[in-house]
């Protein structure tokens, strides 16, 4: 009998289709509702959200967090995709969705509030209009681009503020805090596109109803 013991996806999926294309009733299986490919769990992801976008970074293009070399020691790193997710759904149920965005949601308003205290801080925003003021007054000679060379000047003028223990300026802190602003929100489009999978995956075994015999005629045909 294929399958293993510890792959209850398998044992389901065999047991509706020996009812769906034979009409046999089997027992249930009974076993931990978990897959061989299980991966990272969402409900761990949700409880340490802070650490997993610090952590793990994201690719937009193929729908997978990939955890950084500098965050472990191991030979192995761990990645996360949408059949991840829709295992995890599968395991723990639709619930933790809405769990998963109520958090994502708390955060994000953490992490914006830190992101607008960094933008109306005196220093930051009297450069930012300087820039400002530069950029209207010459926008015709700079062909509406602005300049990279200003740039250089903006990050040794915020170095000069301090850095922290890990040598980063408050331009390196500000840059990581957008990149776990965006990890949050690609996390939680990741949860729909894994909701979203779970269901086409579910939704093949609820029989067509505009294909099944109406009771009416039948009654009346015999």
């Amino acid at each position: 009998f294929p399958g293993s013991l510890h792959d209850w996806k398998t044992y389901g999926e065999m047991r509706n289709l020996a009812h769906e294309k034979y009409g046999l009733e089997l027992p249930e299986v009974y076993l931990p509702s978990a897959t061989i490919e299980q991966g990272l769990d969402v409900l761990e992801i949700t409880r340490n959200i802070h650490l997993f976008v610090s952590r793990y970074s994201y690719d937009v293009y193929n729908q997978t967090f990939i955890e950084r070399c500098s965050s472990t020691d191991a030979k192995h790193l761990n990645s996360m995709n949408i059949r991840h997710i829709a295992n995890s759904i599968r395991t723990h149920g639709t619930g933790i969705m809405n769990t998963t965005v109520n958090v994502v949601y708390q955060f994000l308003s953490r992490k914006f509030y830190v992101f607008s205290q960094f933008l109306y801080d005196d220093y930051i925003k009297s450069r930012l209009i300087k820039d400002q003021r530069y950029f209207r007054e010459n926008k015709d000679q700079l062909q509406n681009m602005d300049p990279v060379q200003g740039f250089g000047e903006v990050t040794q003028d915020i170095r000069q503020l301090g850095t922290s223990s890990g040598n980063l300026s408050y331009l390196d802190q500000f840059r990581s805090l957008i990149t776990e602003i965006g990890n949050a929100m690609g996390y939680v489009r990741m949860v729909r596109s894994g909701g979203l999978h779970y269901i086409s995956n579910a939704i093949k075994f609820v029989p067509d109803l505009t294909k099944e015999p109406h009771f009416e005629d039948n009654c009346v045909h015999e």
